[in-house]
């Protein structure tokens, strides 16, 4: 099961989560908890919708989206 997740996952995927799990615990030492999570979700939302979408500078995937916000959960642990 754990390969399974991990090739559905794949590479980008994984840097999703990672990038998340960064931005969420550097701004946590910040800000509150509630203040990275909202900023690390715009971030997240804007690269998929604005630079991904609407530039057309990468592939839109909601896939990409269910991975930031599984970084973001991690990164409030």
């Amino acid at each position: 099961m754990k390969e399974k997740i991990l090739n559905w996952v794949g590479t980008d995927g994984l840097l999703h989560i990672i990038c998340s799990v960064i931005i969420v615990s550097v701004l946590n030492v910040l800000l509150p908890l509630w203040a990275a999570v909202l900023i690390t979700a715009i971030v997240g939302i804007g690269k998929e919708f604005i630079w991904d979408k609407w530039l057309k500078r990468g592939t839109f995937e909601k896939k990409d989206l269910l991975c930031d916000l599984i970084g973001i959960v991690i990164g409030c642990l």
